[in-house]
């Protein structure tokens, strides 16, 4: 019976105990609950802080929208989906053996990972895995290829067909009212082409992307040899030649499309201008057989920089910048290859051969020497890599700063730096 007792007091006393407990719990909790509504009070973000922060987002997707604004129309959108469409699957991988049965290396480059190729008989473009992404025939005689930002103008050289490639896109296929001497296109899809004139030397058009004529004007006593425009085909800039007292004279000519007449024009003697590039940051350069000429569009102050006897090996104009290859020896020997970037004085880079091709991507020159291609920093002229280019290596189009497609006799091959 004292067992019994003695049990039930024991029992008691837990149940007080429980009780107290359960008395106890529901105070704590609450303090603490109370405490996390105070330390969520002081660090509320304020509602303005909010809006600013969406303010700063919408600044910024605007300045990026305004900044591609030349990408996002919705004609570029379009190709541009298309051709992810079509290229979304992958290819047999490389050699891929060239439509046609000739490609000249100024007919071979590269876009947004694409190898653009115009051979005798078609245009095609190529992706990384190898695919075929376009092959268009084409009927030219001596067929051109101008590319710029996914647009691709082909002309037929010394006749009147030209046409207007954008991505799988085919916006312009016409015959110029006269012979084609020279052709440009930019960025926004607009072009340009260099005439035998009618009744004069030479005649400039420059048209909009569909074809419609924005401006024209007549060169009385000079033939057209090379065109360029800015970005947005808003400026251009022409290269010509003539004859005087048995001297050769080239000149470029730079214009607004606004206006009537020109507004810069610069003579370089002795020197043919094969080629010319506006950039983005408003540099011009025109690349000659024996000196560049370079200037800003802000002063038109040009100043020539001379090869000093040396012949012109290749050239390339890209990321606003002027690449030239120079050498002391006509088909081998070793060659200087020089970077203008709005200075008086190029940065040189010197290459154990003769730089036959040059393609830019990103901060890497690729330099197609003999049977390698050679990746160069080209804003501190230092050898990064070599890869093999193959013994019939024609031409070279960068495909990212290790990697390049490579331009043979009847093919093209991928080369990967090592």
């Amino acid at each position: 019976m004292k067992r019994g007792k003695h049990a039930k007091k024991e029992e008691k006393e837990l149940l007080q105990l429980d009780e107290f407990q359960k008395e106890e719990e529901p105070e704590i909790q609450y303090e603490e609950e109370e405490e996390e509504e105070e330390l969520l009070k002081k660090v509320k973000i304020p509602k303005a802080v909010y809006r600013i922060g969406v303010i700063l987002v919408v600044v910024i997707l605007g300045l990026i929208l305004w900044m591609n604004r030349g990408n996002l129309a919705p004609d570029r959108v379009i190709s541009w989906f298309k051709l992810q469409l079509m290229g979304s699957g992958s290819g047999d991988g490389f050699p891929v053996q060239i439509t046609g049965t000739d490609v000249r290396e100024g007919n071979f480059t590269q876009h947004d990972g694409a190898a653009a190729v115009l051979s005798d008989t078609s245009f095609s473009l190529i992706n990384s895995t190898g695919r075929s992404l376009i092959s268009l025939q084409h009927g030219f005689n001596d067929p051109v290829l101008c590319a710029s930002g996914g647009n691709y103008l082909l002309y037929n050289l010394g006749s009147t067909g030209y046409l207007l490639q954008s991505g799988t896109d085919t916006v312009v296929n016409k015959n110029a009212p006269a012979d084609i001497l020279a052709g440009a296109v930019c960025r926004s899809g607009r072009f340009a082409l260099g005439m035998q004139g009618s009744e004069g030397a030479s005649l400039l058009e420059v048209y909009l992307k569909d074809g419609t004529l924005q401006y024209s004007y007549r060169f009385a006593r000079d033939y057209i040899t090379a065109l360029a425009l800015n970005s947005d085909g808003t400026y251009g800039a022409v290269c010509t030649v003539r004859s005087e007292n048995g001297e050769l004279v080239s000149k470029i000519t730079a214009f607004s499309f606004q206006d009537t007449e020109p507004i810069a024009e610069y003579e370089s003697r002795d020197n043919l201008l094969l080629g010319i590039y506006w950039g983005d940051n408003g540099n011009l350069y025109a690349v000659g057989d024996s000196a560049v000429v370079s200037t800003d569009s802000a002063s038109f102050q040009f100043v020539q920089y001379s090869y000093d006897g040396r012949s012109l090996a290749s050239f390339a104009l890209a990321e606003n910048r002027a690449f030239v290859s120079i050498s002391a020896y006509e088909h081998a020997g070793s060659s200087t290859i020089l970077v203008f970037n709005g200075q008086r004085e190029p940065l040189k880079i010197e290459s154990r051969q003769r730089a036959k091709s040059l393609s830019v991507s990103g901060a890497s020159v690729a330099s197609l020497e003999g049977t390698e291609v050679v990746f160069y920093d080209y804003t501190t002229g230092t050898e990064q890599s070599r890869a093999s280019a193959g013994s019939d290596a024609r031409s070279v189009a960068l495909l990212s700063e290790s990697r390049a497609y490579v331009l043979g006799i009847s093919e093209i091959r991928m080369a990967q730096a090592s």
